[in-house]
């Protein structure tokens, strides 16, 4: 086998990004194709090609902009979406086109950040390009049951922009993550595709989708409490096996505290970003 060649994606490469994407992810084409009318732009994508064929890809995505307490705002490059063709796994392809992907984040940005799939993959990326955590979530799973005799606050539909005002405003003052307006799309299209929606609970927010009988909730704001009414209040409007909720750590709802985000960062930034910043919802 040639060594792989490293490059931008090309047009033609197109049917191949959306089965090396299908094949790692599972995700149907529909949706693919959404993300890339939103986000495949020339210099968004590295693909390794190898004897005239991509076998790998990873997408390069203008990330949010944090902000963390010291009100120096910190641009980013999200890494997204490395899938590798299996029969040319374990030849450290993927691992060369993650780290190009992640020099040409930071040549952009101030951090190249990267959501690692699954528990297992974190240990990767730390090793691969030296990475560490930027972001942690407190995460809880629920049942029905579990929510029967809670409360429920009253749930209020709010579109995209209103959820995006009123996230701002609770998170104001503490060390968050702000979208982009693509992200917002793409969120909102998954939801109306598969259920879910942005909600007022009682004055916090919540952004919620449905994914194959579970209940999602990956962004509860809920300052004032420990979010179980708001959480009532979802599992009453979408029946579902389970709720995975997950919520900032400097809020007092239920669950365990995890690493979230990675980030390889400018040396700067170590002592800017603290380990309770919240990014929000993300692609995982």
């Amino acid at each position: 086998m040639r060594d792989p060649m490293i490059r931008p994606w090309r047009q033609d490469d197109l049917p191949r990004l959306a089965s090396l994407w299908q094949e790692a992810f599972g995700d149907d084409r529909a949706y693919i194709d959404k993300y890339h009318s939103l986000f495949l732009k020339p210099g968004s994508c590295l693909v390794a090609e190898v004897d005239g064929k991509p076998v790998s890809a990873m997408y390069i995505m203008p990330g949010p902009m944090l902000f963390p307490p010291s009100g120096k705002s910190v641009p980013t490059i999200y890494t997204y979406a490395l899938a590798t063709d299996p029969a040319y796994r374990g030849r450290g392809i993927g691992t060369a086109v993650y780290k190009a992907c992640s020099a040409l984040a930071l040549s952009r940005a101030d951090a190249a950040c990267v959501l690692p799939s699954g528990p297992e993959l974190y240990p990767f990326y730390e090793k691969a390009n030296g990475c560490v955590p930027v972001s942690f979530i407190r995460e809880a799973t629920f049942t029905r049951d579990d929510l029967k005799a809670v409360r429920a606050a009253e749930a209020v539909p709010i579109t995209a922009g209103e959820y995006y005002l009123r996230r701002k405003s609770i998170l104001r003052g503490r060390p968050y993550a702000v979208m982009g307006g693509e992200y917002l799309a793409l969120e909102t299209y998954h939801m109306r595709r598969f259920g879910g929606g942005f909600f007022s609970l009682d004055g916090d927010v919540a952004a919620v989708e449905m994914d194959h009988g579970v209940c999602r909730v990956p962004e509860l704001l809920d300052a004032d409490s420990d979010g179980m009414e708001a959480i009532a209040a979802i599992a009453a409007m979408f029946p579902a096996d389970s709720y995975v909720v997950r919520t900032p750590v400097f809020f007092s709802a239920p669950g365990t505290v995890r690493p979230f985000m990675l980030a390889a960062l400018e040396p700067e930034l170590d002592t800017l970003l603290p380990d309770d910043l919240w990014w929000g919802f993300a692609f995982d």
